[in-house]
């Protein structure tokens, strides 16, 4: 009996072949939705396209099939690495797109990492948190850490020093004395921060190639990796810096660290930003339409269960939430 091979989903061995036509027709669509611009009336097309024929909506599903496979070969690499290989997809013609895709599945993941050094690095990295996932971690000198949603950090202790690398995403530590009086740093790719006797968190912001530092006790001196002078943060004030500068340091932020405890807190917090923020606890894309964006929210939210929040912002919010695909989200106006 005919079977598909895991990572080929189109090939010859399927013995109810979808037609070459349609195919190319659902990776077309798949490619515009990945690349993140389709608006609303592109994805009002696609459900027409979805229902117009049986055959359409089997190659839509065929495609989901892909991209599951492509998330669960790659274990936690974060969304953008998927993003990656869709965007080389939608620079290539339609049939191209579909043989990326269905290579994405299997062999394609490990060119993937090679090309984006920074993804392979999270993925191979000493210590790492799925996507929605909160980890805890005691090291070895007794300093404790909670690795937030999609995060990564790499752990080097030597005789002389204690390093912590973040890679990505989101952590807060806790730092314990230690008895061969060896420094504690922590390195992000804008530079290095040398903690006193403190707690704090650190973030990774990639999308602005900045990092945020949050000091709740005790102080942290931050270094700019192209800065001369570093910047001393005390307890309750934070701050964000890049390689060439550091703000200077602003009052804390408690919404900003609610997510040690689990949760989301918003005060008037504009929509997008609430669904930017709420998008980093969920595997695919969650969309905010412009027609909402500045509707301003209020509230606790429970970062275990993202489509429950959801199913709040309906009942609190005049949005409705359009669910196209498990991986695809888009809050709109009612």
């Amino acid at each position: 009996m005919a079977t598909e091979k895991p990572g080929f989903p189109f090939g010859a061995a399927d013995s109810h072949a979808i037609r070459p036509d349609v195919l190319d027709q659902a990776a077309a669509w798949f490619v515009r939705l990945a690349s993140g611009s389709a608006d609303a009336q592109d994805q009002q097309a696609l459900s027409q396209w979805r229902s117009a024929d049986p055959e359409h909506e089997r190659a839509w599903q065929k495609l989901l099939g892909v991209e599951q496979m492509l998330r669960g070969s790659a274990a936690h690499v974060q969304t953008p690495a998927a993003r990656a290989a869709l965007g080389q997809a939608a620079r290539i013609n339609r049939r191209r797109a579909l043989k990326t895709l269905a290579w994405a599945g299997s062999a394609g993941v490990a060119a993937l990492w090679t090309r984006r050094q920074p993804f392979w690095r999270q993925w191979t990295a000493d210590y790492r948190s799925g996507i929605g996932e909160r980890r805890s971690l005691v090291l070895a000198d007794g300093t404790q850490l909670l690795l937030n949603t999609a995060t990564s950090v790499d752990v080097h202790f030597d005789a002389t020093e204690r390093r912590l690398i973040l890679r990505g995403g989101e952590l807060r530590v806790t730092t314990a004395a230690d008895p061969a009086g060896r420094s504690f740093l922590v390195e992000t790719a804008d530079g290095m921060l040398r903690p006193k006797g403190t707690r704090f968190t650190v973030r990774r912001l990639d999308d602005d190639h900045r990092t945020r530092i949050t000091v709740s006790e005790g102080s942290v001196e931050v270094r700019p990796r192209e800065a001369a002078q570093p910047l001393l943060v005390p307890a309750g004030r934070q701050t964000e810096f890049s390689a060439a500068e550091a703000a200077a340091p602003a009052p804390l932020d408690e919404a900003g660290t609610s997510w040690t405890d689990g949760i989301l807190t918003a005060e008037r917090m504009r929509l997008a930003d609430f669904l930017a923020e709420l998008g980093r606890y969920r595997v695919g894309r969650l969309v905010c339409d412009p027609a909402v964006a500045e509707l301003r929210l209020t509230g606790t939210y429970p970062l275990q269960d993202t489509d429950r929040v959801l199913v709040a912002l309906q009942e609190t919010l005049p949005v409705r939430v359009h669910r196209y695909t498990p991986y695809w989200v888009t809050v709109t106006a009612q």
